[in-house]
C-alpha cells in the first residue's frame, strides 16, 4: 500500500508516518512530500492508494481537479486543516474528498477510514473469484461497453445501502433473497449492480419496493433502488445516468424507488450568502429568533424545489460561518461541549447523506447557542448599560454618535441596547445623550468665552439654534444668560 502525505509541516507528516506503520500494515510505504508540486510530479511516477493533503496547500483550480480526477481513478483522498473554515469546507466539497480532517487529526478515525476502503477493495477482487464475475462486465461498466443495456428481457438497476458498512452484509443478504429470481449482482465500494430478468414494470416495482421492506425488517436499515428506464445505451452511460439519479437522496432520504426518466432538473443556485442574508441571519441570531431561520433553511428543501447537491452544502458551510462569528463573539469555542458539537455539524454539512437531517441539526444546534447567549446576556446586561454610558462619556463630541452606532460598537442590537441601557439608568439613551451634552456644554460656557456657536460644535451640536432649545429645555434659561450667572 502507498500512501502519500502532503504537510508543511514535516513533524507532524512524521508523526502520522509512525502511527500508520505501526498500527496499520507492515506492507506500507509512505511518502512524505512538502507542497502541491511535489505531489504531482511524484504521482506521474507512483500511483498512490491513499492522499492524506493539508488543504491550506491547495491554491488553484487545477489543483482541485486533480484531486477529483483521483477519486475517479479509485484513490481516496483525506484533507486535514488548522480550523473549520468556510473556504476549508469548500475546497473538501469540491475536491471530493473521503473525509476532511480538524487538526489534530482523530488517527483512529483515519484508521477505520484507510481499513474501510481498503477491505472493500478486497471483497471487490473476492466477489470477481468467488462469483465468477469477469473482467469484461467491469471494463464496460467503466469504460465503452460494445452492447448496449438494458439488453431484452432485462432490468438495469442500482441498489444503495444507507450506510456504506452494510454493503458486504447487503450483498450476501441480496445473495440469499427470493425476491428476484433471476438477477446477476455486481458490487462496487458504495452500492451494487443489479441486471434482473424481470422486465414487467408493474410487477419489478412490486419486487423492489418488497425488496426495500423486507431489508428494513431484516436490518433496521433503508436502502434507495434507481432504475434505468430509458432507451439501450452502452452500459456505462446507463451507470453514470442511474447514479445521478440516485442522488435525490439529498432531497427524499431512503426507502425510495427512483427512475432515470422521472429525475428532477436541478435549478440554478448561487451557493454564497448575498449581504441581505448574512444581515438575516446576524439579526436573528442577536434576538434569539429562530422564525426566520427556520424559514430560510426550510426553502431549501420545500417541496418542488431541487438544487446541486455540492452548491447547496457550499451555502450550509456559509451559514456556518456566521454561526462561528456569533460563538466566538460571546466566547462559546471556549465551552467545551458547545465546541464538540460545532465541529460534529461541521461534518454532518459536509457528508450527511440527507438535506432535511441536515437542517434539522443546524435548527438544533442554533437553538442552543441562543440559549447560552441568552442566559449570558442576562447576567452581562447591567455591563452592556454601563459600557453605553462609557462610550457616550468618551465621544458625546462626537455629532453622529447614536443608539445604532454603540450597539454596533458593543457588538449587539440597537433594540436590545435601548431596552436594558432604559431599565439600568432610568432615562433613554438619546435623552442621556442629551443631557450629558448639556452638562458638559455648562462647563465650556462657565470656563471659557468661545462663542455659543463653537460651544455648540465642541459639544456635540451641529446647529447652534437647537442647542440653544434643547440647552434651555434642560436649564430653564439660555446658554447666554448661563453664562452671565455663572
Amino acid at each position: 500500500m502507498r500512501i502519500f502525505i502532503v504537510d508543511r509541516d514535516h513533524s507532524e507528516a512524521k508523526g502520522l508516518e509512525w502511527y500508520l506503520k505501526s498500527y496499520l500494515f507492515k506492507n506500507v510505504d509512505i511518502y512524505i512530500l512538502e507542497d502541491i508540486e511535489q505531489l504531482l510530479q511524484l504521482y506521474k511516477e507512483i500511483r498512490p492508494d491513499f492522499i492524506i493533503v493539508e488543504i491550506e496547500l491547495i491554491k488553484h483550480q487545477h489543483e482541485i481537479s486533480f484531486f477529483k480526477l483521483a477519486r475517479n481513478e479509485g484513490i481516496e483522498s483525506f484533507a486535514i486543516a488548522s480550523e473549520p473554515l468556510f473556504q476549508h469546507a469548500l475546497k473538501a466539497i469540491q475536491m471530493q474528498v473521503t473525509h476532511f480532517f480538524i487538526k489534530p487529526v482523530d488517527l483512529d478515525s483515519l484508521k477505520h477510514f484507510i481499513l474501510s476502503v481498503t477491505k472493500d477493495q478486497a471483497k471487490k477482487a473476492s466477489f470477481t473469484e468467488n462469483e465468477e464475475l469477469t473482467t469484461d462486465f467491469y471494463m464496460e461498466l467503466f469504460l465503452n461497453s460494445k452492447f448496449t443495456y438494458p439488453m431484452e428481457n432485462q432490468q438495469f438497476f442500482l441498489i444503495e445501502p444507507e450506510h456504506q458498512k452494510d454493503l458486504i452484509i447487503l450483498y450476501e443478504w441480496l445473495k440469499d433473497s427470493s425476491i428476484f429470481e433471476k438477477i446477476d449482482i455486481h458490487p462496487l465500494s458504495e452500492r451494487i449492480v443489479c441486471i434482473s430478468g424481470d422486465v414487467d414494470t408493474s410487477q419489478f416495482e412490486k419486487k423492489a419496493i418488497s425488496l426495500i421492506r423486507e431489508w428494513h425488517m431484516w436490518s433496521g436499515n433503508y436502502i434507495n433502488i434507481a432504475v434505468y428506464d430509458g432507451s439501450p445505451v452502452q452500459l456505462n452511460e446507463a451507470y453514470i445516468a442511474t447514479k445521478k439519479t440516485l442522488n435525490q437522496r439529498f432531497y427524499k432520504g431512503f426507502e425510495n424507488l427512483f427512475y432515470v426518466s422521472k429525475k428532477h432538473t436541478p435549478e440554478p443556485f448561487d451557493p454564497i450568502l448575498t449581504p441581505d442574508e448574512q444581515q438575516l441571519w446576524i439579526q436573528s441570531l442577536e434576538d434569539y429568533d429562530i422564525h426566520p431561520i427556520k424559514e430560510f433553511l426550510y426553502r431549501l428543501s420545500a417541496q418542488g424545489s431541487y438544487f446541486e447537491e455540492e452548491p447547496i452544502r457550499i451555502h450550509l458551510t456559509s451559514v456556518l460561518a456566521q454561526i462561528r462569528r456569533f460563538m466566538l463573539k460571546y466566547h462559546l469555542h471556549q465551552n467545551a461541549s458547545l465546541e464538540e458539537n460545532y465541529r460534529k455539524l461541521f461534518h454532518i454539512i459536509l457528508e450527511y447523506p440527507i438535506l432535511y437531517t441536515i437542517i434539522q441539526e443546524i435548527i438544533l444546534y442554533t437553538q442552543t447557542l441562543m440559549k447560552h447567549v441568552a442566559h449570558a446576556k442576562v447576567e452581562l446586561k447591567v455591563n452592556y448599560a454601563e459600557l453605553a454610558a462609557d462610550i457616550i462619556k468618551e465621544q458625546y463630541k462626537n455629532k453622529s454618535l447614536s443608539l445604532l452606532e454603540t450597539a454596533n460598537e458593543l457588538g449587539i442590537t440597537s433594540n436590545y441596547l435601548s431596552s436594558i441601557f432604559s431599565k439600568h439608568h432610568g432615562i433613554p439613551f438619546k435623552r442621556y445623550l442629551q443631557h450629558h451634552r448639556i452638562q458638559q456644554a455648562q462647563k465650556t460656557l462657565k470656563e471659557t468665552t468661545l462663542p455659543i456657536s463653537e460651544v455648540a460644535r465642541l459639544n456635540g451640536f451641529d446647529d447652534p439654534n437647537y442647542f440653544t432649545k434643547t440647552f434651555k429645555a434642560y436649564t430653564s434659561i439660555s446658554p447666554i444668560r448661563y453664562r452671565k450667572k455663572h
